[in-house]
């Protein structure tokens, strides 16, 4: 897979794993501003790498594998774990 591919798959990821802690956030009562700046946040994310998967050429990002690319990989993988968790501990 090209470095494109993964640094916009990994926001896509990140953007999903966003939607499921809004919904953990909004099944638990906690409504207000900060939940729908999180949902507008999820909506941009989202929209952006959707769009640059479909064509990673023409987005602006790095073409080769660096500290920006694992950066963006291990911020997924950590924020997933954590959307995890506290998935975890709702569900037990």
């Amino acid at each position: 897979m090209s470095p494109k591919r993964v640094y916009w798959s990994a926001f896509l990821v990140f953007g999903l794993c966003a939607a499921v802690d809004i919904a953990l956030d909004v099944s638990a009562g906690d409504v207000g501003i900060n939940t729908a700046a999180a949902a507008a946040g999820v909506v941009v994310v989202g929209y952006a790498s959707v769009v640059a998967l479909r064509d990673p050429d023409r987005a602006r990002v790095p073409s080769d594998w660096g500290p920006l690319v694992y950066l963006v990989i291990v911020g997924a993988a950590l924020y997933t774990f954590g959307v995890a968790l506290q998935l975890y501990s709702v569900v037990m």
